[in-house]
């Protein structure tokens, strides 16, 4: 069985504070759509029934199976086989900044999505990132370039092409905000990296984010957004 010990700090922080931010879910059918390494998408497979669409086969050679779930080897592409109103929830975390059409992935993800049913979608925050290129990586080349609307880039998935919080529900009308967290708005700013690793630590931390998460001043400088969508 597979631990949250074994992920970096950094992603076991993250996905505590996810997981806590989507609450228990049980009976119900989600897609996990963008799955990386299934660890999301594992832990809810416990209570739920999953499928999880992921298109990088290195990432499934580690994926986390230790519940059953049905895995997907695709991309957008994919989601056109399926019948309309099939899934109770799907999750979209970390995805829509890599691909190039964002709205089409929407549309097909609210098609998938019943009447009610919940989107919950993370992503990128641009003011956060500023401010760790500011204050973090000491690169103010990249903060100047950001504040003027450019691309970000990460070593792992190219380049991060930002997007509104409003642009969802501008990309689908079925689509209403109901719920918006930040995610990692102090967790960057502690540079002494032993602490990180800490478990005691890491569940103060958490907690402290946890209250600050739907604070508008805290979030708005949080480098990821937690957004929570019912379909309508």
């Amino acid at each position: 069985m597979h631990a949250l010990s074994e992920l970096p700090a950094w992603e076991r922080l993250f996905k505590r504070i996810v997981w806590q931010q989507m609450g228990e879910i049980c009976g119900k059918r989600i897609l996990d759509f963008g799955s990386g390494e299934g660890i999301t998408a594992d832990r809810f497979a416990a209570n739920n029934e999953v499928i999880a669409v992921e298109p990088s086969e290195a990432m499934l050679a580690n994926a986390w199976k230790d519940n059953k779930y049905e895995q997907i080897v695709g991309d957008v592409s994919s989601l056109s086989k399926m019948p309309d109103s099939s899934f109770d929830m799907i999750i979209c975390h970390n995805v829509l900044e890599y691909i190039d059409d964002k709205k089409q992935v929407i549309n097909e993800l609210s098609r998938l999505l019943k009447t009610g049913g919940i989107l919950s979608l993370v992503k990128h925050n641009r003011a956060g990132r500023v401010m760790q290129m500011a204050v973090l990586l000491d690169d103010f080349d990249k903060a100047n370039a950001l504040l003027d609307g450019k691309d970000g880039s990460s070593s792992q998935f190219g380049a991060i092409r930002y997007y509104d919080d409003d642009d969802i529900s501008k990309w689908d009308v079925r689509l209403r905000l109901i719920d918006t967290f930040g995610i990692r708005t102090f967790w960057d700013l502690q540079q002494n990296q032993e602490k990180h690793n800490d478990e005691d630590w890491q569940l103060k931390m958490v907690q402290l984010e946890s209250r600050v998460s739907k604070m508008q001043e805290y979030r708005d400088i949080a480098f990821f957004h937690h957004l929570v969508f019912v379909k309508e």
